[in-house]
């Protein structure tokens, strides 16, 4: 069911969910702001206005108009003024990519990106310079942070309010189809973030239209109403939202945001319908869609047949214990954590916590059991935009504790028996900060953004940088021309090696049952046996000798010394 404005032959035509108004009209503009003509809109049984007029021109302003009062269309493609001003009628060209059958989730090695920190240009003109790069590296499936419309020029996209509306900041939809056709060139897909939980605070009308949100438990407030009264139409939303960017668009998937917070009480789960449309597209188009969720409570429905069926679903379990074990905080999550045991258990089990274990946290027990569960359905890293960004200086691995244990810690997941995750710029070691931003218009909102940041990190006796400053978002951008370095390049050449291991499936292959993970705890090595190598983990502060290991192919060591495994160092040996 379209939603919006929609071309039909040679007829414009406006489809809006307003169950409960008396009285609505499309208002199209002239270009000085006037009112050039008004479309009728007409209302059904279910609560869907409709109407149509000749067919518009791309670039045409239009809003919707109930009670005298002229609103943006909450179905909007495109806010070329901001999320307060009028839509634009935009005419969305799909991707063309002959032969493009996308990337198996089995194969998948993902790296997520900030469209507005990716590139200087912050923008996809700018991303698309960056995809020869990116293909020589290894990867094969970009995860952009949200790109739909959200206040101001700059955010991480998680505020956004039109699910439709290309950012206009980041560029135009002839701009993203050039992105993904080059992309698809190169054999690399585009998944996409998509907040489905809640609406950001500024620019959201939706409940002038529909009651498009309840109370519930969340960290932002409201969530989406998907079983109360009138949900069919917010149901209705959600789901051709889900068919716009993977059918008419052209995406490869997406990463669900935060889907335990997904709310629903009716008998068929929107989760499901949504992976279960996403399945429809792909057959239909005869190629491979990935869906990925953001759970985060340790679950195996998310990923089986009789759940939520997603293809993965991001699983932290494996940061949180590396990261803990080798830098020894213990803040926040990383309180459940820090025994050499916790990274055997994540690697072997897939869960740490998998409800045998209170949740200091959280304050509660956890998780289901992760050993049934496939290599493939859990996406691991060793750091994403969240674990850096909510750090109280949005410090990077490498920048705080050093090359080592950075290098340690990724071999860690690339050898792993999942799909691994790249966060932009750790390939090469890039010490940038990725920082909290935001550029809401609204000085409460501000206000009320600074205040959260300062009270979620008081218990450090800090405070972080203010998130409206421009100069932390540019502060957050990566500094590429570091790249040229030394140490930089080497880096790079051993992220290239290491991806290139494990898309052979030389190390880390997706078949469980052929990943063996053992550890001595007395020297803290950890030891994974795959049937073409072992991988050597040093968890240790001292150098191990290794004795009897022939065959290196891989080492993070930058002066090896013979029979020797280095402190916070990783060895791989043919096997």
């Amino acid at each position: 069911m379209k939603l919006g404005h929609y071309y039909e032959g040679d007829i414009s035509r406006f489809r809006v969910f307003a169950p409960q108004r008396r009285k609505l009209e499309a208002v199209l503009y002239k270009e000085d702001g006037s009112i050039e003509e008004r479309v009728k809109l007409t209302k059904d049984e279910l609560g869907y206005w409709q109407g149509q007029c000749r067919r518009l021109l791309p670039g045409t302003l239009y809003k919707v108009e109930i009670n005298g009062r002229a609103y943006p269309d909450p179905a909007s493609k495109y806010q070329p003024e901001g999320v307060h001003g009028p839509s634009m009628v935009v005419e969305v060209e799909g991707v063309d990519s002959p032969g493009w059958r996308g990337v198996k989730i089995e194969e998948a090695i993902i790296y997520e990106l900030h469209l507005g920190t990716f590139t200087p240009e912050g923008n996809l003109r700018g991303a698309v310079k960056k995809l020869s790069y990116l293909g020589e590296l290894g990867i094969n499936v970009i995860e952009l942070m949200p790109i739909n419309a959200f206040p101001g020029k700059r955010n991480w996209g998680y505020d956004g309010t039109y699910p439709f509306a290309l950012q206009n900041s980041y560029g135009t939809y002839e701009d993203l189809k050039e992105f993904i056709e080059e992309a698809h060139r190169l054999g690399i897909g585009v998944i996409l973030d998509v907040v489905y939980n809640h609406f950001g605070p500024e620019g959201n009308y939706s409940g002038v239209y529909a009651p498009y949100t309840k109370d519930a438990p969340t960290p932002w407030g409201a969530a989406i109403n998907f079983d109360g009264a009138y949900n069919h139409g917010i149901r209705d939303y959600f789901l051709e939202n889900t068919r716009y960017w993977l059918e008419e668009v052209g995406l490869d998937g997406f990463r669900m945001d935060a889907v335990s917070l997904t709310f629903d009480n009716m008998p068929r789960h929107i989760l499901r319908e949504i992976t279960d449309l996403a399945g429809t597209i792909a057959e239909r188009e005869e190629r491979e869609i990935i869906m990925i969720a953001e759970h985060l409570r340790n679950d195996r429905n998310v990923t089986s047949e009789e759940g939520f069926n997603y293809h993965s679903q991001w699983n932290d379990d494996l940061h949180h214990a590396l990261y803990s074990r080798l830098t020894g905080e213990k803040g926040r999550h990383y309180i459940n954590f820090g025994k050499l045991d916790d990274v055997v258990k994540a690697m072997r089990e897939g869960f740490v916590l998998d409800g045998s274990k209170f949740d200091k946290y959280c304050k509660y027990f956890m998780g289901t059991d992760g050993t049934g569960t496939k290599g493939y359905e859990h996406v691991v890293h060793i750091q994403d935009h969240d674990q850096v960004g909510n750090r109280l200086h949005g410090d990077r691995m490498m920048s705080t504790y050093g090359r080592e244990k950075a290098l340690l810690g990724v071999t860690a997941v690339m050898v792993s028996p999942y799909i691994p995750m790249l966060f932009m710029g750790e390939e090469y070691g890039e010490e940038a900060p990725f920082l909290f931003f935001e550029d809401f218009s609204d000085k409460k909102i501000i206000d009320g953004a600074r205040e959260g940041r300062k009270r979620e990190y008081s218990f450090r006796g800090e405070e972080p940088r203010d998130p409206h400053d421009i100069d932390t978002f540019n502060d957050s951008k990566l500094r590429w021309e570091t790249l040229v370095e030394n140490k930089n390049q080497e880096i790079l050449e051993y992220y290239r090696k290491l991806i290139s291991l494990k898309k052979s499936g030389r190390v880390g292959p997706v078949d469980r049952s052929k990943v063996k993970v053992t550890s001595d705890p007395a020297r803290e090595i950890i030891r994974i046996e795959s049937p073409h190598t072992i991988t050597l983990l040093n968890f240790s502060s001292k150098p191990q000798r290794v004795e009897g290991m022939k065959g290196l192919i891989l080492t993070s060591e930058v002066e090896r010394v013979e029979g020797q495994l280095g402190a916070f160092c990783a060895q791989i040996y043919e096997r």
